[in-house]
């Protein structure tokens, strides 16, 4: 028995298919960002400012400071303050939901 050639449109819409599928599959990834590291202070108990590092993923450098501070607020036993962020070199793309604690510079 021989083999039945496709027509051209079935052909055509196999491809759409699959290219839809490829395009679907990227758009459900996670957002991505670059990597900033943030000093950040916050009031202690007694009155006094102290100092928490973290790492953050923001879409624009305009934004990481605002990203570092919620960050921060997470980790802080007390109100922050303020943040400086700079981004990390020789970082990829970032998830944007990241946030976590880095030890202090030295």
């Amino acid at each position: 028995m021989a083999a039945r050639l496709r027509p051209r449109s079935e052909i055509r819409a196999a491809r759409a298919g699959v290219l839809l599928c490829a395009v679907l599959a990227s758009a459900c990834g996670p957002e991505q960002g670059t990597p900033y590291r943030c000093s950040c202070t916050f009031v202690t108990d007694f009155d006094a400012d102290a100092k928490l590092d973290v790492e953050v993923c923001s879409k624009a450098e305009a934004r990481a400071e605002g990203v570092g501070r919620g960050c921060a607020q997470t980790h802080a036993p007390g109100p922050v303050s303020g943040c400086s962020c700079s981004s990390v070199p020789a970082r990829g793309p970032c998830e944007l939901s990241a946030c976590r604690v880095t030890p202090a510079a030295p």
